[in-house]
């Protein structure tokens, strides 16, 4: 998407098993991960897919084929993370002295 200078670009397996040097036996794995993705963010992933449509085949024999939206998300700020997870720590911390 920064090559184009979109915000969001709809995108297919095939596309992105050819930009990465996939083989065909990873579609499959692609395909799974964009759809978690469609559901929301997964870790650190800096991409979101906003929606899922199909391909118009021009063949009727053709499987149907998916094409996803995918969009930059916002990321939280590094600050805002570390204070998050710290807290985190500190319960961990918290329970840990308790227990011993």
């Amino acid at each position: 998407m920064e090559e184009h200078g979109a915000e969001e670009r709809w995108v297919t397996v095939q596309e992105l098993r050819d930009h990465v040097n996939l083989t065909r036996y990873q579609c499959n794995t692609v395909s799974g991960f964009l759809r978690r993705l469609e559901s929301g963010p997964f870790g650190q992933c800096p991409y979101i897919v906003v929606r899922i449509g199909t391909t118009h085949n021009t063949c009727l024999s053709d499987p149907p084929r998916c094409r996803y939206l995918v969009k930059r998300r916002n990321m939280i700020p590094a600050g805002l993370a570390g204070i998050h997870h710290s807290g985190v720590q500190a319960r961990r911390k918290a329970g840990s002295s308790e227990s011993g």
